[in-house]
């Protein structure tokens, strides 16, 4: 696989996982074989551009060519403009983490069964993992995932779990509950306009 086009194809593959879809339910919505898209995404295929854009489409993402020039302005964009419920990715080396934590806990589920702290450390995860984070609120993120997988194995897991769970859950409320920024005028009148 040509290495231009691996990231995009890792991003398309991220979205599709974010969002809990199969690559046979992508296949579908695609107009691809299920095969064709996991040979995509394993790297065993370079797709062709309209295969490419049919599988990007189907995950509700577009691509377009952009002047290098404005490529910061147009991320900007997209996280100002960005919801929860949309799975934007820029690359962002914290993704990957964030992805393993919600591996881990899904495999902490199967072992020792589900709990309303595993519940809640992964429902957190995920909304965390779509919210611009500052570097000391992901500083703490990454500290707790840590901890989680330092502990998974352990019998006396669950009183650090359960500490887990909410110091995440803190910080979702904080950031989730945060008072607005004061508004700014949308245009400022110069001293003699007044």
């Amino acid at each position: 696989m040509a290495y231009q086009s691996e990231s995009l194809i890792a991003h398309a593959r991220e979205v599709r996982e974010a969002s809990d879809m199969s690559q046979r339910a992508l296949s579908e919505r695609a107009g691809l074989t299920q095969s064709h898209i996991s040979q995509i995404e394993s790297g065993k295929m370079e797709p062709g551009l309209s295969s490419f854009i049919d599988m990007t489409r189907a995950l509700d993402l577009e691509l377009m060519l952009v002047p290098k020039k404005l490529v910061p302005a147009v991320r900007g964009l997209i996280k100002a403009q960005a919801t929860p419920d949309m799975h934007i990715r820029t690359g962002h080396p914290d993704n990957k983490r964030f992805a393993r934590a919600e591996r881990l806990v899904k495999k902490m589920k199967q072992l020792d069964g589900s709990s309303a702290d595993l519940d809640r450390i992964e429902e957190t995860l995920r909304f965390l993992r779509r919210v611009n984070l500052s570097d000391q609120e992901m500083q703490l993120v990454r500290e707790l995932i840590v901890r989680l997988e330092r502990y998974q194995a352990n019998a006396q897991a669950d009183p650090v779990v359960r500490d887990i769970a909410q110091s995440l859950q803190r910080l979702r409320n904080s950031i989730a509950h945060a008072s607005p920024s004061e508004p700014r005028p949308a245009y400022l009148l110069d001293d003699g306009d007044a």
